[in-house]
């Protein structure tokens, strides 16, 4: 397992690496149009109703969890699929920091921020949520080049990302003006659980 600040710097490289593409994008495009962190949506949620807002929020991220531990079932365990197995409280802040900055927000900066919010400018939501979905299932094609995995695994370890990035777009756009905020909440606490179940 690597230290925590290994984590950190890991962490500060991925948000770095998946930001510079729309970075440049605002550079060339928008940057007399709109501040860039209002271009990648990190702004605040806009939402008409706050009580069925967050109620919404909560039944989205239980219906999340369990399609993705019915996922885990379907594939089966990965030989070291996480740093954190067996760890227990002494991962905690290095899971924190996996969970919640390195995948989470630098995943929904690049594809729920950015790809999607400019494959809608240019498709309309409905194709551009598809399109960007089936991109974030492809990039975790990664996975099966790591570990010899069998065919059923690798299609839930592409399909389960696929759904989620669906739903979650669908839960910024649609609900909450634009915001990846509550894409970036969700994703954090479903792999902030997960590496805690694996941890302890």
């Amino acid at each position: 397992m690597l230290s925590f600040t290994e984590y950190v710097i890991s962490a500060v490289l991925q948000i770095v690496v998946l930001s510079l593409i729309p970075f440049i994008w605002w550079l060339i495009t928008a940057r007399k149009k709109e501040g860039f962190l209002a271009l990648v949506g990190i702004k605040k949620p806009v939402v008409s109703d706050g009580k069925k807002w967050l109620i919404t929020m909560a039944a989205v991220y239980v219906v999340l969890f369990v399609v993705g531990q019915l996922a885990i079932l379907l594939r089966g365990s990965i030989e070291n699929e996480s740093d954190f197995i067996g760890m227990g409280a002494a991962a905690i802040p290095s899971i924190i920091v996996c969970a919640v900055f390195q995948t989470a927000l630098s995943e929904e900066i690049f594809f729920r921020g950015f790809l999607l919010k400019r494959l809608t400018a240019k498709f309309g939501f409905f194709r551009a949520n598809i399109i960007q979905a089936v991109l974030f299932g492809a990039a975790h094609l990664i996975i099966l080049l790591q570990w010899d995995i069998s065919l059923v695994a690798g299609i839930v370890i592409v399909v389960y990302p696929m759904l989620s990035a669906t739903v979650l777009s669908y839960v910024n756009e649609k609900l909450s003006g634009g915001s990846i905020i509550p894409s970036w909440i969700i994703h954090g606490c479903l792999n902030l659980l997960e590496y805690l179940i694996l941890a302890f």
